[in-house]
């Protein structure tokens, strides 16, 4: 099943998901360390068209937060 945005932001047991200007913020939940940094990196790797992801670190350099942004939709038009 591929990631997308709609199933990045219903949030699960590992992730909890706080409303950022531009985007979301996932933050991994203790006790799932493994889980969220498994859907850091499946989350980058299907970032691209629909989405995008920057990862952020603690101190000890390890992944506890992703912000996801959604990709602005390319009108097909000039509207001036």
């Amino acid at each position: 099943m591929a990631l997308d945005l709609q199933t990045l932001l219903e949030g699960a047991p590992a992730y909890g998901v706080v409303d950022a200007r531009d985007g979301v913020v996932l933050f991994g939940r203790p006790g799932h360390e493994a889980e969220f940094e498994a859907l850091a990196a499946e989350a980058l790797d299907a970032s691209g068209d629909d989405f995008e992801v920057i990862v952020l670190t603690d101190a000890a350099e390890r992944c506890d937060r992703l912000f996801v942004a959604p990709v602005a939709e390319h009108k097909s038009f000039n509207p001036d």
